[in-house]
């Protein structure tokens, strides 16, 4: 079983964190723009390390299993991997990802995006079409703005043909509306692209496993 551990920086948002050195065996990479395999040159620095989060497949295909942790979160524990990936070998399984620590539903996360006035907000999302791409997600299943909200920061993905489909209807979305991939996820998961979804790794923040740390420079 070839398990990678993937991070991606472009731009100046983060700088890389610690990562324990693992109980099982897995290949860690975090790239960036001087170790990328591809030059990606039409994406804007937020698109580009999305590629990584989204399409693994096609940048690491000879990997059994991918986790993603975003550029902002330490590992902290030797367990970490081992954990991620318990459960996951079971036929049929292919995400493991946390429910979101405030929110419970897609329309609740994206009234809270549209109606805030916090400043780094405003700098990610606010020049976003967030309205448009729920008026789009609804067009598809009315009542999608129920869907359950989960957190993109931190997931494992099982390497599959169905998974790599519906990695690659998320990249689609993200490029099609706005860089807020947790609302795509959550509307791709009600609709059944990910189904069915494994949730039982600990909270997102004082985790056994994990730190998640403020953004760098989150201007960026």
């Amino acid at each position: 079983m070839k398990i990678a551990v993937i991070s991606a920086i472009f731009g100046d948002m983060e700088k890389e964190k610690p990562f324990a050195a693992q109980s099982v065996d897995c290949d860690r990479f975090c790239f960036t723009p001087f170790n990328s395999p591809f030059p990606i040159p039409n994406l804007p620095p937020r698109l580009q390390a999305k590629y990584f989060k989204l399409q693994p497949h096609k940048v690491l295909p000879d990997y059994d299993f991918y986790i993603w942790i975003d550029g902002n979160i330490e590992v902290t524990n030797p367990d970490f991997v081992w954990q991620m990936i318990q459960n996951m070998q079971t036929v049929g399984r292919n995400i493991k990802i946390q429910r979101h620590h405030e929110r419970e539903t897609l329309g609740q996360e994206i009234d809270f995006i549209l109606n805030s006035e916090n400043p780094y907000l405003l700098a990610r999302y606010g020049n976003q079409p967030l309205h448009e791409e729920l008026n789009y997600y609804k067009s598809v299943k009315t009542d999608v703005k129920n869907a359950a909200l989960y957190s993109c920061n931190i997931f494992c993905i099982r390497n599959t043909t169905q998974s790599a489909l519906s990695m690659d209807k998320w990249f689609d979305l993200v490029l099609q509306w706005s860089f807020f991939d947790q609302s795509a996820f959550s509307f791709l998961s009600d609709i059944g692209a990910f189904a069915p979804v494994v949730t039982d790794f600990g909270p997102m923040l004082n985790n056994d496993y994990f730190v998640l740390h403020p953004h760098d420079n989150w201007k960026q």
